[in-house]
């Protein structure tokens, strides 16, 4: 079995809420039990095989951490000698941590919410997460064909710090601007010309170049010619290598919905709590979705 086909059945046997484990425990006892090695052959294999499962292990949750997306398994200990589920509550964790831990494993609930949405609660869902980063004033536009852009909203330094607006001016004074589009596509990935249309409607919009008369693409918001301007791309399903790196170039900030899944878990958005557990309710994330 290769590095990644072991870290594959790990994942199987610990699971996001798993307890700590020795790594070369679980491989001994998978080859043995489902592979029929003797102990001997199986205590060599994890031997040869434990540095490059655990050091895989450990890039699959640095690259989670980089993408905001979910990892299933955690190194924990020293020497990486002992795996456990990402989402399992460890002794040293605060109770902030275990907190965050209980509501990432709600993960899977949220996307498969998200997926239920129709194309219009898609769209306000956009702006919704827009409040969630702090924006305010956020909405989705008027316009049946927006060309390009579905939802905004506006964010001011000062609102992040949670400053009184008669003080220190100049932080409430430094805006940026957020123009999403949002695609529900579930069973699609999003390739560049995806990108290159939110880019081109951006760039519209700013001159105030449309298709006909009486389109407002920013839905009145007024833009001076070195306003700040985030352009932010959502979707239900994934982006492709290309759509990523077009992204990423163009500063486009992509999201897919398992990215998107994370972040409102780690909000607690839909959660609901019932003897001490953290579960997930559709209808409180509706009420959110509507509030």
């Amino acid at each position: 079995m290769t590095s990644a086909q072991i870290v594959a059945h790990l994942e199987g046997i610990v699971g996001p809420n798993g307890k700590p484990r020795r790594i070369k425990s679980l491989i001994e006892s998978e080859l043995i039990s489902k592979y029929g090695y003797f102990p001997v052959q199986a205590a060599e294999f994890a031997d040869r095989k434990f540095l490059s499962v655990s050091r895989l292990i450990s890039e699959r949750e640095q690259a989670s951490y980089k993408d905001g997306t979910f990892y299933t398994l955690a190194i924990v200990g020293t020497g990486s000698e002992s795996v456990a589920g990402s989402c399992f509550p460890l002794p040293i964790d605060t109770p902030e941590i275990a907190r965050l831990k209980r509501q990432r494993v709600r993960a899977s609930d949220v996307l498969a919410a998200i997926r239920g949405l129709d194309f219009n609660q898609f769209e306000k869902f956009g702006a919704k997460v827009l409040n969630e980063l702090g924006a305010t004033n956020t909405r989705v536009t008027k316009q049946n064909n927006d060309q390009g852009i579905d939802f905004l909203g506006e964010l001011s330094l000062g609102a992040l710090g949670n400053i009184p607006a008669p003080f220190l001016r100049l932080a409430h004074d430094v805006k940026f601007t957020f123009a999403g589009q949002a695609k529900h596509y579930p069973t699609r990935s999003l390739n560049p010309d995806v990108v290159r249309e939110l880019v081109g409607a951006i760039g519209l919009a700013r001159t105030k170049t449309f298709s006909k008369e009486n389109l407002d693409l920013l839905d009145g918001v007024y833009l001076k010619p070195f306003s700040p301007l985030l352009a932010l791309l959502f979707t239900t399903g994934e982006l492709s290598s290309g759509a990523i790196h077009l992204a990423d170039e163009a500063g486009v900030i992509a999201r897919n919905g398992e990215q998107l899944a994370v972040f409102l878990a780690d909000k607690g958005i839909g959660m609901v709590e019932s003897v001490g557990e953290q579960s997930f309710s559709t209808i409180a994330f509706l009420e959110w979705l509507n509030g």
